[in-house]
């Protein structure tokens, strides 16, 4: 399982339910990594797309509201049922999308983290946890980029260790 997120110098991702950042070369990355691929998110990332569900893509939510529907995708309420979903989709095709709680429940279950960090700490209200103090090893770092007075680069990290669901 992947995990894929774009990320202050703090790990800071969000304010008022909205992301940080508007990057289009990140987007397309975004884009290009899960385009007809599983994608797992929460309730609040999957009400906060502008189009939903997200196109040419599975699309699972894990919802802890028994009542929460989600139209064009598969909603889930406890973790034992996102996994045995899981389980009927190849693992280095799914891609864990947001949001911070999301990430941070199963960030230590996935074997890759495709970071786009962004060189600015900004005004956030919503944070994850720092990658490599969850053991991730940085494998690769693109050139910096500078889009919208903003410089990134897209880092991608192993996790040595992932747990097996």
């Amino acid at each position: 399982m992947n995990l894929i997120v774009a990320v202050s110098l703090d790990y800071a991702i969000g304010k008022d339910n909205k992301l940080l950042f508007r990057l289009p070369t990140d987007m397309a990355f975004f884009k290009e990594k899960t385009m007809g691929k599983t994608v797992v998110m929460g309730e609040k990332t999957y009400l906060s797309l502008p189009k939903r569900p997200l196109l040419n893509r599975i699309n699972i939510v894990l919802s802890d509201n028994p009542n929460f529907v989600a139209d064009g995708a598969i909603v889930v309420h406890t973790l034992d049922d996102l996994f045995k979903e899981l389980k009927k989709y190849r693992s280095k095709e799914i891609f864990v999308c947001g949001g911070a709680s999301i990430y941070n429940l199963l960030m230590n279950y996935c074997d890759t983290a495709y970071v786009t960090k962004v060189e600015k700490i900004v005004d956030a209200d919503t944070y994850i946890n720092d990658i490599e103090e969850h053991g991730f090893v940085l494998k690769e770092v693109s050139p910096q980029i500078e889009e919208n007075n903003l410089t990134f680069t897209f880092q991608t990290y192993q996790n040595p260790n992932p747990i097996r669901f």
